[in-house]
């Protein structure tokens, strides 16, 4: 699987999280193999995930549904497509899996544990260097227009 993070691209591997941040859409591209005597409809889950005993928990806040269309192939087709998922704002800061799920296909999934990173909001201390920069422009340039204006009479 491979997932789209604004026009970044990034082969997924678990482990090696690709960081975004909650209120992100991202997209997850992914193919599978099919063959269908008729045109079929197919359900597609994408989420993000967390594991808690070995269960798979899924996160609502972080997860989309949709139906895709697959014509008939009386040969095996590689269907490729690729589904957004909003990671919702209210989202906790951690480490999540990716899932992509065909709802009522045994085995028919693809997941990868610990692949995304949801950042959390900054802290006051994560702000902090930009804060003092701001107080010192803040008292420099009156200092600096007053040195000016001397300098000009």
């Amino acid at each position: 699987m491979q997932l789209q993070v604004g026009n970044s691209l990034y082969t997924l591997a678990e482990g090696e999280p690709v960081k975004i941040q909650p209120g992100q859409k991202v997209r997850v591209l992914y193919s599978f193999s099919y063959k269908v005597a008729d045109t079929a409809s197919l359900l597609v889950w994408g989420s993000l995930y967390t594991r808690n005993l070995g269960a798979v928990n899924r996160i609502e806040l972080a997860q989309t549904k949709t139906t895709i269309t697959l014509d008939k192939a009386l040969t095996w087709q590689t269907y490729q497509s690729s589904i957004e998922i909003d990671v919702g704002a209210g989202i906790k800061a951690g480490l999540y899996g990716l899932i992509v799920e065909f709802p009522g296909f045994e085995n028919a999934q693809a997941m990868i544990d610990d692949c995304i990173e949801v950042a959390g909001a900054p802290s006051i201390s994560d702000m902090l260097p930009a804060l003092m920069a701001v107080m010192m422009l803040g008292m420099i340039m009156p200092m600096m227009e007053e040195a000016e204006s001397d300098h000009g009479q």
